[in-house]
């Protein structure tokens, strides 16, 4: 029998299992697909760790603990640069619910953090407080509601810059280069609005989905779920649990179970609404791995801050609803909005034209905000969707030898 594990995991993925159903009459692509994923890849890196995936590879890893000045303890991996190399540190940041997973557990050879790291770069992944890999802090226990008492924001305003500036003491460069995806993209934007200094620190901004603006999703789940997630996280809360769909240890095996092969129908047809679907490009044991990864845990307010700029439109910090919390934290019964003209670094943007999350319109409607648009670069696939980012089976051909180059020129550019 496969158990979840505690209140809070079986709440939060009985509501997936639940819109899912709701959703599949309307469902109509394949469930599967034809092709053969180009990874190496084995059924064992569903449960590995990240810095086991790193080592069975053929990688050096090095793990670091940085603590942001909130109190919390965020676990970093660095794939170390070989001796000699005076190229600049590459740090990269994941999405929502994910982790540093995102950038290999696809593999030697087509994971983008192996396609730096063989260019003889100084490779380093954070991971997000609340995530599996980021589950500490110098006061509160992982099961308190204060540990849980944060959104996109503190992720923005105290984790990214306190990942760069221990980058940049251990390695003692001046800059980083930065890539993100979706969440990860979207906090850089946050950090610069915020954190005076801190666009000295970021040579360019390699944006991949960035999550800034999310109000034109097509999906029926997310628009469901912005809709009911203040009712759902008070069911949550009632129980005390603050983490939405947590990681936990027999993930791997439950969503074996909850998705068989061949098919994996309940599961594809959630990853299809949500990102858009593209099922010759998502292999089916990609998939099975992935999902022992992935969900890797965020908070329940966290999710909240989601839905108000679903439906809102609005990129701005989270609305308390209440005019008087508002004016106490922010000095005025207004959100504040975040400054966009402030993002002065250059910022290269990719989009899918079918991403369910990140609507390419709302890709360009960013580009038109910021002040320096280096670069705009549509997925020659048009039915790249928000997960190929990480998992397509063409991303590095697509994608990922796309943003190396980038990264190449502007690394000669700061030379």
């Amino acid at each position: 029998m496969v158990t979840i594990g505690s209140t809070g995991a079986v709440l939060s993925r009985l509501v997936i299992v639940l819109v899912c159903t709701g959703i599949v009459a309307s469902f109509h692509g394949s469930s599967g697909n034809t092709t053969t994923a180009p990874f190496l890849m084995d059924e064992e890196d569903g449960f590995l760790t990240v810095p086991q995936l790193i080592r069975k590879y053929g990688y050096l890893v090095e793990e670091h603990e940085v603590r942001t000045e909130d109190g919390y303890l965020l676990m970093m991996y660095r794939i170390p640069a070989r001796a000699g190399s005076s190229k600049h540190p590459v740090f990269m940041w994941h999405s929502l619910f994910s982790s540093c997973s995102d950038w290999v557990l696809i593999g030697r050879n087509h994971g983008l953090a192996y396609l730096l790291a063989d260019r003889n770069y100084d490779v380093w992944m954070g991971n997000a407080r609340g995530t599996r890999y980021s589950r500490k802090h110098e006061r509160y226990s992982v099961s308190s509601a204060k540990f849980w008492d944060f959104t996109f924001h503190e992720i923005g305003y105290y984790d990214l810059p306190a990942s760069i500036d221990y980058i940049l003491e251990q390695t003692k460069a001046r800059r980083v280069h930065f890539v993100g995806f979706s969440q990860g993209a979207m906090t850089s934007f946050i950090a610069m609005s915020e954190r005076p200094g801190f666009t000295d620190k970021l040579i360019e901004i390699q944006a991949l989905s960035p999550a800034v603006y999310m109000y034109r999703s097509l999906s029926v789940f997310v628009n469901i779920l912005a809709r009911s997630l203040d009712q759902i996280a008070n069911a949550l809360i009632a129980t005390q649990q603050y983490e939405f769909v947590p990681y936990f240890e027999k993930q791997y095996f439950f969503f074996q179970w909850l998705c068989p092969a061949p098919k994996q129908t309940i599961c594809r047809i959630l990853i299809y609404d949500v990102v858009g679907a593209n099922p010759n490009q998502l292999d089916t044991k990609v998939l099975r791995i992935f999902l022992g990864h992935f969900p890797a845990g965020a908070s329940v307010k966290q999710v909240q801050h989601y839905s108000q700029i679903i439906k809102d439109g609005v990129f701005r910090q989270y609305d308390y609803k209440d005019p008087e919390v508002n004016l106490r934290r922010y000095g005025s019964y207004f959100v504040p909005r975040y400054n966009l003209s402030r993002a002065t670094v250059p910022v290269r943007t990719y989009f899918g034209y079918n991403d369910n999350v990140v609507n390419y319109l709302n890709v360009l409607q960013l580009e038109q905000e910021i002040p320096y648009s280096k670069s705009s670069y549509p997925v020659p696939d048009k039915r790249f969707s928000h997960v190929d980012f990480i998992l397509a089976n063409n991303v590095k051909e697509v994608l990922y030898d796309e943003v190396v180059r980038n990264v190449e020129k502007a690394e000669r550019a700061a030379m």
